[in-house]
């Protein structure tokens, strides 16, 4: 072929392609949306929080105007009573606010942002308190140096997000000059966590995946008094703490032989100070832990917390667990769900979760709590226990254990301890102990048939605004749990048409949507259905946020979308349309 003929049919077939773009662009500027849809990953983007990263302190703000919900410790209580919609609430960014308060956080979106805020609280002599810190972003550990939070006590919003794939094993704290292992830093503590101690602080909505805390030190000389106390969210809880829609998954594994006291925990590792109150709502966690401890040591361990101190309150709701303990060479133990070792007063509503014990020596051991000599009042537990030594078959634990005289359950208000039973003499509590079996009820032959009871239970009202009781039982990891809170978008459905103008779908109203909720489509909404069919030559692909159209439109409500949104409605062509109208005979002027 020669050139010319060459050039010629390559000519004829620029052209064929411009005009084929050409009628496409046409048509799409005419429609209510336009055609482009490449993919997008839905889980890795927050369509709501796009950060920027300032040059003054290193943190990340979002622009104004920008929403983000938190979980509400405001509206736990009305919520749970029927009188709130929602636990919920969205805040509207405001620029012209101090950076750190609630309407203007500090948004942490990268691992060089969480160094910054680790450094930042080990040198604020307030340790942020009165400040607002929010994660604007998954963070990925995997091959990267952790570093805990030694001290917190202000409020972290986690928005939902993830820190995962952390793995600890050398504890340092930041001397304000350099990283320094614990016993050799003027900062020295026996709490460790992603938090190692929180003191007033309010930590939502976060997920802490796949961590694994290794070799926690024991330092007889710390600021919080001997002992090694270890949660996946926080150490030490110093004083009133709340925690609300946390979830974590991992394990703790230490090679130390322990020759001081330990607590372990899946949640928070001890709460401490007299006269005050640790609120957990709405947590998950799912904890394997193995540990080696000389013969006068007493391990405590726990899904949420093992150990709380004199005169003080834990208040536990609507929460899961499964734990998983191996330990050697200890004296006994005190282990349970809930909490194990208390000398306050205890509130439990709203909680299934498992335990299992491999160890040859125990005592206080109950599924739910262990040992307690205050108050404790108990609703609508469901909990299986067991325990035993390696290669035997292991028994089951009583729910809850008591060994005080003065220590008793609240009669009165306590109801439903579901327990799986060993033998037909079993008792769910401890006998001989001041403990009133009043109102107590239920013991199950198996887990399954108690598990079926518990989605039973929680699937009516009002317990299934909060329960998914189709994730009771199996894992609790933070994509299984059955309590976890997802947040809320508010949206507006419109159409986007020509010069960026928008209009009402009226017959689809604004309404409210959890993170894989169904969104209108014809086949669930009749009106949406006729608004549809009205549209000739209209294929509806389904809803965006986005109003350049690059990303795939969702049929259901992708993570990381919450607050007030708007969604815009995707519309193609259907195929007869276009096989009846675009030809490749078209000139470009058709």
């Amino acid at each position: 072929m020669n050139s010319k003929t060459f050039r010629a049919k390559y000519l004829k077939f620029a052209i064929l392609i411009i005009s084929v773009c050409f009628i496409l662009g046409a048509i799409s500027a005419c429609l209510p949306f336009n055609m482009s849809i490449p993919t997008l990953d839905n889980d890795s983007i927050n369509t709501l929080a796009r950060p920027t990263t300032p040059t003054t302190n290193g943190f990340s703000y979002f622009n104004d105007g920008v929403k983000y919900v938190y979980t509400d410790k405001d509206k736990v209580d009305a919520f749970r009573a029927g009188t709130e919609d929602f636990d919920i609430t969205t805040v509207t960014v405001k620029s012209s606010e101090v950076q750190g308060t609630q309407t203007n956080p500090h948004v942490i979106t990268s691992i060089d942002e969480w160094e910054i805020f680790v450094k930042k609280m080990a040198t604020d002599s307030t340790y942020g308190r009165g400040q607002y810190y929010v994660l604007g972003n998954d963070l990925d550990f995997d091959g990267e140096v952790f570093h805990p939070v030694v001290n917190f006590n202000g409020t972290f919003y986690g928005l939902g997000y993830s820190l995962k794939n952390i793995t600890c094993d050398t504890w340092q704290y930041w001397t304000g000059s350099a990283y320094a292992n614990i016993g050799t830093s003027s900062i020295a503590h026996s709490g460790f966590g992603v938090f190692c101690q929180i003191v007033g602080a309010t930590i939502t909505d976060l997920i802490v995946k796949d961590y694994s805390f290794q070799n926690a030190p024991q330092n007889s000389t710390v600021l919080s008094g001997a002992g090694t106390y270890v949660g996946a969210i926080a150490g030490i809880s110093y004083g009133n703490n709340i925690i609300l829609n946390c979830h974590t998954v991992g394990e703790i594994t230490s090679n130390i032989t322990y020759s001081i006291q330990t607590s372990t925990s899946g949640l928070i590792g001890h709460h401490q100070v007299a006269g005050t109150k640790l609120l957990v709502y709405r947590c998950s966690s799912e904890i394997d832990a193995t540990l080696a401890y000389n013969s006068s040591q007493v391990p405590l361990l726990s899904g949420f917390l093992p150990y709380a101190y004199i005169d003080n309150t834990f208040v536990i709701y609507d929460c899961v667990s499964n734990c998983r303990f191996t330990y050697t060479g200890a004296r006994y133990n005190h282990a349970g769900i809930a909490i194990c070792w208390t000398n306050g007063t205890v509130e439990v509503e709203n909680v299934v979760g498992t335990m299992e014990i491999t160890a040859s020596n125990y005592n206080y051991s109950g599924a739910l709590m262990g040992h307690a000599t205050s108050t404790v009042t108990i609703k609508n537990t469901y909990v299986e226990g067991k325990i035993g030594a390696v290669g035997a078959t292991k028994n089951s634990m009583q729910a809850v254990t008591h060994n005080s005289s003065g220590a008793g359950i609240s009669a009165s208000t306590s109801s439903n301890l579901n327990v799986v039973k060993s033998s037909a003499s079993y008792a769910p509590l401890q006998s001989g102990s001041g403990v009133s079996l009043a109102g107590i009820t239920s013991e199950y032959g198996n887990a399954d048939i108690m598990l079926a009871s518990a989605k039973t239970f929680f699937d009516s009202e009002p317990y299934n605004k909060i329960w998914d009781v189709s994730k009771i039982g199996g894992s609790y990891d933070p994509d299984n749990s059955p309590v976890r809170n997802y947040l809320v978008a508010t949206i507006t459905f419109k159409n986007l048409l020509s010069e960026d103008k928008e209009q009402d779908i009226v017959s689809v109203p604004t309404d409210d949507y959890m993170q894989g909720d169904v969104l209108p489509s014809a086949s669930n909404n009749a009106n949406f259905a006729s608004y549809i069919a009205s549209k000739t030559n209209h294929v509806f692909k389904g809803w965006t946020m986005d109003k350049e159209g690059k990303t795939e439109p969702w049929t259901t409500l992708p993570s990381g979308v919450f607050g007030d949104v708007t969604f815009y409605a995707v519309w193609g062509l259907p195929d007869s349309y276009v096989n009846s109208n675009i030809k490749t005979s078209l000139s470009v002027d058709k």
